[in-house]
Parts: structure tokens; C-alpha cells; sequence
């Protein structure tokens, strides 16, 4: 029995290969994952198994809900190659056979034997998704096509090379230029609605890559806010039920899709609104850049002719940390948080210096790194005079921030 393909033929350089399409049923049952002890054969195992293992937590985060969830969600293609049993080139007319259609005979079908199997040289993560929303919705699935790119099996050193030209060179796109076009994620949506009604982002947020220059006049980047945002709605709009995010929440899930002025987005831009007025309040710093006194970057590097230090709210260290506190504020006290929120950035000095080393700072560096926004934002809860014992977030800030303390003694 064999796998029966509609395809063109093709190649570039010395690689051939055919263009056409797999079910989703047929991805579940013929492809086997990079991490699949079938493949140690050719990759060995150690260091190159620990290369083909997935992010298990992005597929099912991530993709297999992008799935489930949009009628008009789209995979660009994989790339399969053919990989007989053994380790013997791939042979026409028992592993596989092109019967072509018509003259030019680029158009034809592919057919494969049912004891090749499918290597995902690429889109290995799309295919574990492709598996998994299959399971949990066979009747949805199970007819989905996905465009593939096939590849004939010539050697384990082709399978091995082929693998790492694939996911090596590949470059995603910076994610603040992915948000830019994003059009469901109600988070993105109500930043994009946030980005022009507060004075400070609009027109200052850097959508294009994923960090700031030293001369760009924006403040923020577009995936730094978004982050932020993330975190300020998960406590905002919190939702129960095994399986389910604060994005399920029937208002977010309500301004899916929705142009970024609809009303009913200002309704969730307005709460994300309040958080960034209480913030701009303690900061004033800010002011000197609305009023064009100041450049943004003056606030991050400071200025050496006046002899000023930057400060670490200017950095993206410092959006998410705020937002973070203002999350865990939220979560402690929901109707009453604006007054802590307050004062843990009043008491804090934000100017670069020692006193940063080993929180948002390492030596001279700004430290924008996840262990680092955690640190920080422990910092300021504990500046503003809270203790492991107000709540189970506010206690993790905390322990994050006594671990980063830890870690700077060890170190000394």
C-alpha cells in the first residue's frame, strides 16, 4: 500500500524535491518527530538528542490553540524527507515512484511506500501542533491540509545538514513587527488601542524590532508593552477552569479581531490606562520627554555633559518590572492597589548605580534578562515595604529577588 501525492516536481542546486500538500491525518501517521528515539540512528544521542527535543510548552501554549481556535489559521510549509528503512539511499521504484502528467513532466503524482518514513527537516514544532489538535478534535482536524516541501533521503550526513540549514539559518521575524500585524490576540489589540490614546506611546513605541537604538525617540518597544500588558490583564481579568487563560475571559475573547477604536476595546485599554497614569504620576521624569525637554535616551544613558545617570525605569527591565508589581498589587488588593503601586516606585532609586548589581544591573549592564525583571520587581515591593506574607505572587517577587541576592554572593 502506498501514499498517493499530487505534486510538481522540482530542484535547486543538487536538491531534488516535490511540492504539495499532506492531511493532517496523514502528518499524525507518517511523520515521526525529531525527538523520536527512531532517529537516534542518524543523530546519535547526547548532545545531538538533546538539539531535536521540542518546546513541548510552546507547542501546547501556543500552536495547538492557534489551531483549535481560528477558522482561518495557516502553516507555511514543511519540509519532509523520505527516509527509507536502514541507511541506504532512497530507491525509485521501491521506496517511492513519480508518475508524471502530461509533457513538461514537472506535474504528476507521488507515490510513497507505507515503510518510508518522514523526517521533519522543518516545521518540526508545527507538526507535533498538527498531532496534538488532532487529538483533541479529530472531526476538525483530520481533513486540514498542510502545504509540504518532500525531500528524497540520500545519506544520514543530508539528513543531519539538511536539518541544521533549515533551523539555523532560519530567522524569525522581530516580534514587535509580528505584533504590529497581529489581529486577534485581544492583549495586542488593546495595546494597539493604548499606543494611541496615552500622549507617552503615541508615536513613541518602536514596532519594528525588538529593541531601542541609542538616538530612536521612542520609549518602548511594541513587544516589551505587549509583555507588560500581559501581565496587567491576567490579573485583571482572571478566568477559572483547567485548561483555560485570562484570554478565554468572555471581554477579551469579545474584542478578538476587532479594529483597535471599536468602544468596546476602550473598555479594556481603559484599565490598562489607569495602571500607566498612576506609573507616569510617580515618574515624572517622563514629563521632560512629552514636553520634548528631554530624549528618551538621555533617561536610559543620561546625559555625560550634565553629569546625569540613566535610570532603569527607562529600560524595558524596568516596563516589565513595573508591570509585574502593578499585576501582583492587582492581585493582593483588586480595588485598592493604585496607592502601594505608588509608593514602591517613589522609594526606589532609579538611577544606574551599585545598588542595582545583581538585580537589574550586572557591573556596568543593564541586565533585560527574565531572572532580572523578577529580581527587580522584587525589589520594589520590598522598597515599598511588603513581605512574603501578602500573597503568593508578591512572596515569589520576593524569593526571586532573594535568589538573585544569593547568586551575587556566591559569585563574589
Amino acid at each position: 500500500m502506498s501514499i498517493n501525492l499530487n505534486v510538481v516536481k522540482g530542484r535547486m542546486f543538487q536538491n531534488d524535491f516535490w511540492l504539495g500538500s499532506l492531511t493532517f491525518a496523514a502528518i499524525a501517521k507518517y511523520v515521526k518527530l525529531p525527538d523520536d528515539k527512531d532517529w537516534d540512528p542518524i543523530f546519535g544521542v547526547g548532545e545531538e538528542e538533546a538539539q531535536r527535543r521540542l518546546n513541548k510548552g510552546r507547542v501546547s501554549k501556543d500552536i495547538v490553540p492557534y489551531l483549535l481556535e481560528n477558522d482561518d489559521a495557516f502553516f507555511s510549509s514543511l519540509a519532509l524527507i523520505l527516509v527509507p528503512m536502514g541507511d541506504e539511499p532512497l530507491e525509485e521504484g521501491r521506496d517511492f515512484q513519480f508518475e508524471p502528467i502530461g509533457e513538461a513532466g514537472e506535474l504528476g503524482v507521488l507515490k510513497i511506500d507505507e515503510h518510508v518514513d518522514m523526517f521533519p527537516a522543518d516545521g518540526q514544532h508545527r507538526s507535533a501542533a498538527i498531532v496534538e489538535a488532532l487529538k483533541q478534535n479529530r472531526e476538525r482536524m483530520r481533513d486540514q491540509r498542510v502545504p509540504v516541501v518532500i525531500l528524497p533521503f540520500k545519506s544520514k550526513d543530508q539528513v543531519r545538514q539538511l536539518f541544521s540549514d533549515l533551523n539555523l539559518h532560519a530567522k524569525g521575524a522581530p516580534q514587535s513587527i509580528g505584533y504590529s500585524f497581529e489581529t486577534r490576540d485581544p492583549v495586542v489589540i488593546a495595546t494597539k488601542r493604548v499606543m494611541k490614546d496615552i500622549r507617552l506611546f503615541d508615536g513613541r513605541v518602536n514596532e519594528a524590532t525588538n529593541s531601542l537604538s541609542k538616538k530612536t525617540p521612542d520609549v518602548v518597544t511594541m513587544g516589551t508593552l505587549v509583555q507588560a500588558h500581559e501581565a496587567l490583564l491576567a490579573e485583571m481579568f482572571p478566568v477559572k477552569g483547567k485548561g483555560k487563560t485570562f484570554r478565554d475571559h468572555d471581554e477579551l475573547h469579545a474584542i478578538r479581531q476587532l479594529n483597535p477604536a471599536d468602544p468596546k476595546v476602550g473598555t479594556i485599554s481603559e484599565r490598562l490606562q489607569q495602571v500607566w497614569e498612576v506609573v507616569f504620576a510617580a515618574l515624572p521624569e517622563w514629563e521632560g520627554v512629552l514636553a520634548d525637554r528631554v530624549h528618551p535616551r538621555d533617561l536610559r544613558d543620561g546625559d555625560e555633559t550634565k553629569g546625569t545617570k540613566g535610570y532603569i525605569f527607562a529600560f524595558g527591565i524596568g516596563w516589565q518590572a513595573i508591570a509585574l508589581v502593578a499585576a501582583a498589587l492587582i492581585r493582593h488588593k483588586p480595588d485598592d492597589w493604585s496607592e502601594d503601586l505608588a509608593r514602591c516606585l517613589r522609594t526606589v532609586d532609579w538611577h544606574k548605580g551599585p545598588h542595582w548589581n545583581g538585580i537589574a544591573m550586572v557591573g556596568e549592564r543593564v541586565n533585560n534578562t527574565g531572572p532580572g525583571v523578577k529580581a527587580t520587581a522584587g525589589y520594589l515591593l520590598e522598597k515599598g515595604g511588603f513581605s512574603e506574607g501578602d500573597g503568593t505572587v508578591i512572596k515569589s517577587l520576593l524569593q526571586n529577588l532573594a535568589n538573585s541576592r544569593s547568586g551575587l554572593q556566591a559569585a563574589a
